[in-house]
């Protein structure tokens, strides 16, 4: 209900804010089409006695950590349309996923992406999609207050509200906060992603540009309800008396997963040394000598609870009592990391060339890890905690011959703590054959992780397991992408070699539908190729994405073969103002032995060997631009009924039916 309330408020919220910002548009136009713009302002300062500035996105620009790795690199916000249909990060067309029915709930790639972590890991990530980090804050530079909004709303099945606020404090300090609140409730019982994210920032640069303090709060709460999949298999097949989908029987009523992850976060960065400009549109400022320092407090929390008995068998019994478990995974993590940069390159020259980069650092993280298990009665059945500590040293190297030919070179290794011998060393280079033929990027890396935390010790009602046993896994990669941004065309082809892959598998050994971690004794190898297209005929325009992947060993390492997302859509513009596309989209994969997912845990197994039928799906949307609005209109699954009764991407739990979706973004700049 509370829920509901506030997306009612954010809508009216939002309605206000749209008929305000409408008039406030035509009312500039009425000031400023006065012969010349330049006559209306000079009329209206005389009236008004002040700076009539009408400030648009050209003022406000932008940073990300990501951004200021080497020099500070500035941007401009982004006021279009392009893929503003796909909002959920669930429904990215180069990185899709499977789900538990709708955005919000439990997901992990369809395609292979191994993750390039090393050290310590919780092991819970099935929520991953929904939350902010650090690297995801935007930091601004606004010349006027600027605030961004928006909302997507499909009644009560979806509703996605943000909210983005930015100004200047003074002109080299800028602060800023993101609420982001997301509450998807699906077609099924129980089938409810329920998601808060707020995060306060600031960045302040000197007025010498020598010194920049980028500084962070974030607040997630995800809380994913779980209905232990349908009761029924055959709502999909031929012959079934279908009903209303909310009265469908589900296996959970009462259970849940919550994720708590807040984050305190500072980066300070220093300039020593003579500071160039390049000469790029940017205008980056590029340190000679930089010195970094970042200090990070992680406080994460990870619940599973149910108060039901369990009549369909979806879990093993429980250890400690069978109708009730409240289990918990706490974890505290301080890291403290210096590094130092040097930069050679040569002076007073319009073309950034030969120039040599090093990095050199160390990192050391610190860690608490409880285990808590609770009775009905609040007293605990388990409690147990673990203290681990990671020494990591870093290191980076890079040369650019000229601005089209670049070589980089980044070293992380762990040399001492809990998972020493841990490392990742990534080499990648750049090469721009010429404007019109494109540019080549390689890459490689080898990475020796250990097995995440989840793998190797878990106590909870349902499951219990304590493995010493696991080796490191190992991943060895080789890239390849040609680029060319004059037709728009990419293509790619990546390989892996992964030794000792750890997954969880069926094991009915410890009761029904019972899961345990196991590990591969060997390689396991996959190569995947990437082709990318924009093609366009007058008015018309097609997007195509195409992956292929082949692995030896699909029966462990389970992904599609085949898969493709194409964006059809006509451009127009109406009135002369209104810029729109209008289109369909088409995601299609081919079949494959799918996982199942266990909600004590929050993990996709291999159980199940059934393969569903694999059928294009198609949104059919149209969006738009006017003055600083962005809109759309997406009708999801619009095929459903056309030999397309619906689908799965989990084992058991039905996607979405076909929905009537609505998405506005408004941008204020004063």
């Amino acid at each position: 209900m509370l829920s509901c309330k506030m997306g009612k408020l954010a809508q009216i919220c939002l309605l206000i804010l749209l008929l305000t910002g409408i008039n406030k548009a035509f009312a500039q136009d009425l000031k400023t089409n006065i012969n010349k713009k330049t006559e209306a302002d000079s009329i209206r300062k005389k009236l008004d006695g002040k700076d009539s500035v009408i400030y648009t996105a050209k003022f406000i620009r932008y940073t990300k950590l990501g951004l200021s790795k080497d020099s500070i690199v500035l941007l401009p916000l982004d006021t279009s349309t392009i893929n503003i249909q796909n909002y959920s990060p669930l429904l990215q067309p180069q990185h899709p996923t499977i789900n538990n029915g709708n955005m919000g709930l439990s997901a992990r790639p369809l395609l292979y992406e191994p993750s390039k972590r090393i050290g310590f890991d919780v092991g819970f990530h099935s929520l991953d999609y929904y939350a902010m980090t650090p690297d995801d804050i935007i930091y601004y530079q606004a010349r006027a207050p600027y605030t961004s909004l928006y909302l997507v709303s499909a009644g009560q099945k979806e509703q996605l509200f943000k909210m983005i606020h930015s100004q200047n404090i003074k002109k080299n300090w800028n602060v800023g906060v993101n609420f982001n609140r997301g509450d998807s409730r699906g077609f099924y019982r129980r089938q409810r992603g329920d998601h808060l994210n707020v995060a306060v920032f600031s960045w302040y640069q000197s007025p010498s540009k020598r010194y920049n303090m980028w500084a962070s709060a974030i607040f997630n709460t995800m809380r994913a309800y779980e209905n232990g999949s349908n009761s029924d298999t055959t709502i999909f097949e031929p012959g079934y008396s279908k009903i209303d989908r909310a009265s469908e029987v589900v296996n959970l009523t009462t259970a849940r997963n919550l994720y708590k992850k807040n984050t305190l976060f500072l980066r300070q960065t220093y300039y020593v040394g003579r500071i160039d400009t390049s000469t790029n549109a940017n205008n980056a400022v590029l340190p000679t000598n930089k010195v970094t320092y970042t200090v990070e407090y992680n406080s994460d929390n990870y619940s599973f609870a149910k108060n039901e008995p369990d009549i369909n068998n979806v879990l093993p019994i429980g250890f400690a009592d069978p109708s009730f478990t409240n289990d918990s995974t706490k974890v505290r993590h301080i890291k403290n990391e210096f590094i130092y940069s040097f930069f050679l390159r040569p002076k007073n020259s319009t073309v950034i060339k030969n120039e040599l980069k090093i990095d050199a650092g160390i990192r050391h993280d610190y860690y608490t890890q409880r285990f808590l298990g609770f009775k009905p009665d609040g007293l605990t059945y388990e409690e147990s905690q673990f203290t681990y500590q990671n020494t990591t040293v870093l290191g980076s190297a890079g040369y650019r011959f000229s601005n089209n030919i670049d070589f980089n070179l980044d070293l992380q290794q762990i040399l001492q703590g809990e998972n020493a011998g841990d490392y990742l060393y990534e080499a990648k280079s750049r090469i721009l054959l010429s404007k019109a033929v494109g540019r080549v990027e390689l890459g490689a890396y080898v990475q020796n992780q250990s097995p995440s935390q989840l793998f190797n010790y878990y106590h909870g009602n349902h499951y219990r397991w304590e493995n010493t046993g696991f080796q490191n896994t190992k991943i060895a990669n080789l890239s390849f992408n040609f680029i060319n941004d004059k037709y728009e065309f990419t293509a790619g082809a990546k390989y892996f070699l992964t030794s000792n892959y750890l997954y969880f598998a069926l094991d009915n050994a410890n009761g029904n539908n019972a899961i345990a971690p196991k590990q591969v004794d060997g390689d396991i190898s996959l190569i995947r190729f990437d082709v990318s297209k924009k093609w366009r005929f007058g008015k018309f325009v097609l997007e195509n994405y195409l992956a292929y992947q082949k692995t030896d060993r699909n029966e462990i390492l389970r992904t599609p073969e085949f898969y493709t997302y194409n964006s059809i859509y006509l451009n127009s513009t109406f009135f002369k103002v209104l810029k729109s596309n209008f289109g369909f989209d088409v995601r299609y994969n081919s079949e494959y032995a799918n996982y199942s997912y266990s909600p004590a845990t929050a993990q996709f197994f291999i159980g199940s060997n059934t393969v569903y039928k694999s059928t294009p799906i198609v949104d059919v949307f149209f969006k738009a631009n006017l003055k600083r609005a962005n809109l759309f209109v997406k009708y999801d699954f619009v095929n459903q009924g056309l030999f397309v009764p619906g689908y799965y991407t989990v084992n058991r739990y039905p996607m979405q039916d076909a929905l009537l979706k609505f998405g506005v973004s408004w941008n204020f700049y004063d």
